[in-house]
């Protein structure tokens, strides 16, 4: 072929036409990115849930009620906050676990709320199967859920009922992970600190050593039990000093933790950038998140 005739072919077929863009009506799938990220919490009664979510959001308030098309619920006569009602559902267990709790001043977070399982509760367990099960199956990552803290007391006698083991042997969450949080874990540096004065360390150097000493038992006795599980948690949390508004620092370090361990435990990039944005209120993690 000689110049002349490739010259001609290109400048014929070039340029390429272009291609046609799909019009509004022919795009079938829509992609939408979530604005909150969705926590399932669960955990019986007292073992300090209100309090937990309030550290975490920066809050005092009572949070927001969302029916399951995130949908603020109004009363009958007129949109008014629903203290009392939403009070009731955290504390009575009177509520749909669909329902999402969000605090005004920090719109970041959608919580779903489970009462917990007491021995023998198989409906209330059967529930947030199907809960995790009907989130795990939806296409929009914007309804789907995200993570799953589940609480613990440490000031009850029996950290893990046999209801609680059934949860972690029988449901498996797939790629949602289970944040274990043990709550109220200072009611143990109370008897971590009988037991150092009963081998005769001094007061002060007891009351040091005490919160230490704790968390030692607590690896050696208990977490070989939970990593024993048929779907163990992906992360465990102890936390202190959450219900003591005088010691905020704390405060703020302990659900600094809490955030951490769950971006820790996600296996989607996405669903990491979407959590330390949802923790806008906490600078300091914020600024962990960017240095990484």
């Amino acid at each position: 072929m000689t110049e002349q005739k490739v010259r001609y072919e290109i400048s014929r077929d070039w340029p390429p036409p272009r291609r046609r863009q799909p019009q509004p009506s022919q795009i079938t799938t829509e992609i939408t990115r979530p604005e909150t990220f969705r926590i399932l919490i669960i955990g019986r009664a007292n073992a300090g849930k209100t309090t937990l979510l309030r550290a975490v959001c920066g809050a005092e308030g009572e949070p927001d009620l969302y029916d399951r098309d995130d949908n603020k619920v109004r009363t009958q006569l007129c949109d008014i906050r629903l203290s009392s009602h939403i009070h009731t559902f955290l504390q009575r267990g009177e509520h749909n676990i669909e329902y999402a709790l969000k605090f005004p001043s920090n719109p970041g977070f959608s919580f779903h709320d489970s009462r917990g399982f007491e021995s023998g509760a198989v409906d209330e367990l059967e529930v947030v199967r199907q809960f995790i099960r009907s989130k795990a199956g939806l296409g929009s990552m914007k309804k789907q859920l995200h993570a799953i803290w589940y609480c613990f007391s440490a000031d009850n006698n029996r950290f893990m009922t046999a209801a609680d083991k059934e949860f972690f042997n029988t449901i498996d969450t797939g790629s949602v992970p289970v944040i274990a949080i043990f709550t109220k874990f200072d009611a143990l540096d109370s008897v971590a600190f009988s037991a150092l004065s009963a081998q005769g360390i001094p007061f002060e150097e007891a009351q040091k050593r005490a919160p230490e000493y704790a968390k030692a038992q607590f690896d050696q006795e208990l977490m070989p039990l939970i990593e024993k599980l048929a779907h163990p948690p992906r992360a465990v949390v102890c936390l202190r000093n959450m219900h003591n508004k005088s010691l905020p620092d704390l405060i703020q370090k302990a659900a600094s933790e809490l955030i951490e361990k769950t971006e820790a435990a996600l296996d989607d990039d996405a669903l990491k950038v979407l959590l330390v944005q949802a923790q806008y209120p906490n600078v300091e993690l914020c600024l962990k998140a960017a240095l990484k």
